[in-house]
């Protein structure tokens, strides 16, 4: 099992490991929708045309439905950052451990746009098979950021 700091290069080889170059896939798709909002890696050979994401408070997402949500949610945080903090690797996980933060712009979980700017936590593990990401589990901090939002009632969409 390889580990990298979030500031260090996943690759420091002539010839990365498999640990590394998984990393680096994660690193690359995290980076290409997580932060720059660029859905069209969906349809990449980095992400499996099977892909399935799970998060804690609405079950399970496929492709066509991620593009859906993340467009959703650039438009409630329409200058989000996902900044990874940490990123363990192996031959078939690549788990990132990232801070969030965004300003509310638009509704989300409910909650009409505050103008409030935010900052959460959150753990992604990654399923990598064949140099493909083909499934993740996220579990975020869904409470703390209903609290930073005013709608500490208001349940999660």
């Amino acid at each position: 099992m390889g580990r990298f700091s979030a500031d260090e290069p996943a690759e420091t080889a002539d010839e990365p490991t498999l640990e590394a170059r998984n990393a680096r896939l994660v690193r690359d798709y995290f980076s290409a929708i997580w932060n720059d909002g660029d859905l069209e890696t969906f349809d990449t050979d980095m992400v499996s045309d099977e892909y399935v994401f799970h998060h804690q408070t609405d079950g399970t997402y496929t492709v066509d439905e991620l593009r859906t949500a993340w467009a959703d949610w650039y438009e409630a945080f329409p200058d989000l950052r996902n900044e990874i903090e940490d990123v363990i690797a192996t031959a078939d996980r690549v788990v990132v451990r990232y801070r969030f933060s965004g300003t509310h712009e638009a509704a989300v979980f409910g909650v009409p746009a505050t103008g409030a700017a935010v900052e959460t936590a959150g753990i992604v593990v990654f399923h990598v098979d064949d140099g493909q990401i083909v499934e993740a589990w996220a579990v975020d901090d869904v409470h703390g950021l209903l609290q930073q939002l005013g709608g500490h009632g208001a349940a999660a969409e």
